[in-house]
């Protein structure tokens, strides 16, 4: 008989474990081990992941106790329901925010979220670059310069205690948002290249005589259309 600390509600969970608890199951999907103990070996490393304990010492205990925990622990993950996150937490007694408007994320946020070079692996440098202390700039300087809201004070206070549902909808809705808008800068430099390409062989035919002034001027109205249209897509 072991005795296992678990979470009873989602917002309860860590980010940490909840990042874990992701990259196990997507790894899980890939075994092909023998139905039976593969599925016993997820449940050990699930319960180790929210409890604390290692692997190990969850084997040491009784198979219907290991059982009985983990469905109660998956029963309570199940219940989670995505959606967009608030864009508000109070940790500790201090507020947090992150504008769900990924125009109004200031060019050092962008420039720090670059610089993470797995996201998926540890989605919470990306909460504690994204949500900011209420009444705070990201990266705020004081009268001598000195940051006084370092990003890595977020990072390591949000690791513990950043509330597991909104930590889950913010993951889900950053990587969506990420994604999207990385398509959508690569189409533009894309189109970019393609636009001065087309330009450079549109003005060799007006000057040899094979296309009139006037059609070029409607061709470049067409394009300007298309390209006010595309760089609305980052809006």
């Amino acid at each position: 008989m072991i005795k296992l600390k678990l979470p009873t509600r989602i917002e309860d969970c860590r980010p940490d474990q909840l990042t874990k608890w992701i990259m196990l199951t997507d790894a899980m999907k890939e075994r092909q081990d023998d139905e039976w103990i593969g599925m016993i070996e997820f449940q050990c490393q699930m319960l180790s992941i929210f409890s604390g304990l290692s692997t190990n010492k969850i084997k040491k205990g009784n198979i219907q106790d290991v059982q009985e925990a983990s469905n109660s622990l998956l029963a309570m993950l199940a219940q989670y329901k995505s959606s967009d996150p608030v864009g508000t937490v109070e940790i500790e007694g201090k507020q947090y925010n992150f504008s769900k408007d990924f125009n109004l994320i200031t060019t050092g946020q962008i420039i720090d979220l670059k610089l993470i070079e797995d996201i998926a692996s540890d989605p919470c440098k990306a909460v504690a670059i994204c949500y900011i202390e209420a009444g705070l700039d990201y990266c705020e300087e004081d009268s001598k310069g000195r940051i006084t809201n370092p990003t890595e004070f977020r990072y390591n206070l949000f690791k513990e205690h950043f509330p597991g549902d909104e930590f889950l909808n913010f993951f889900g809705f950053f990587l969506r948002e990420y994604e999207s808008r990385n398509l959508a800068i690569l189409a533009i430099q894309q189109l970019k290249m393609m636009k001065m390409n087309l330009q450079m062989t549109q003005e060799l035919k007006i000057q040899n005589g094979s296309l009139g002034q006037a059609s070029y001027i409607d061709y470049q109205k067409r394009w300007d259309e298309v390209w006010s249209q595309l760089q609305s897509n980052l809006m």
